[in-house]
C-alpha cells in the first residue's frame, strides 16, 4: 500500500484528513505535518525526513502540499531524490479522497496522475455548468 504524507500551512492537511475520514473511513499509513509561522526551514526538513523514515515501504510515499512553491512543497523536493516519493500540490479534498480510494491498487506515479486529474475534474464553475443545463434546446 502507498503510505500519505500531507503538508500543509496551518491545521489545513489535519482537517482535510479528518473530513476524508468521514467519509471513507480511517485510514491507516497517513501522516499530516502542519507547518506553523515560526518553523524554520531546516526545522520543517528534518521532521519531514523523520516522516518520510516512519512511512518508508516498497510501495512509495505519496507526498500532498498545499501550494506549489510553497514551503511544504520546498521541504519536501530535496527528499524525491533520496525516498520513494511523488510530491503533488494543490491539495483538496476530491484529491485526498482519490487517494485514499486508489493507493492499494496503483503505483506510486499512476496514484500521483490519478489523483491530479480526479482533482481537476472536480474544479468547476457550477452556475455555468447549471445555467447551460437550463438552457432550452433549439429545434
Amino acid at each position: 500500500m502507498i503510505n500519505i504524507l500531507i503538508i500543509t500551512h496551518g491545521h489545513l492537511g489535519a482537517e482535510l484528513v479528518r473530513t476524508a475520514e468521514s467519509i471513507v473511513g480511517r485510514q491507516e499509513g497517513v501522516a499530516v505535518l502542519p507547518l506553523q509561522q515560526e518553523d524554520s526551514l531546516a526545522t520543517i526538513s528534518a521532521s519531514t525526513e523523520n516522516i518520510l523514515r516512519s512511512l518508508d515501504s516498497c510501495d512509495g510515499v505519496l507526498v500532498l502540499t498545499d501550494m506549489l512553491g510553497g514551503t511544504p512543497c520546498n521541504a519536501s523536493l530535496p527528499f524525491s531524490v533520496t525516498h520513494n516519493i511523488e510530491i503533488v500540490s494543490g491539495i483538496n479534498l476530491y484529491m485526498l479522497l482519490s487517494a485514499f480510494m486508489n493507493r492499494q491498487r496503483m503505483t506510486l506515479a499512476e496514484l500521483a496522475k490519478k489523483v491530479m486529474t480526479d482533482a481537476a475534474k472536480n474544479i468547476a464553475n457550477v452556475k455555468a455548468i447549471f445555467l447551460q443545463k437550463m438552457k432550452p434546446k433549439e429545434v
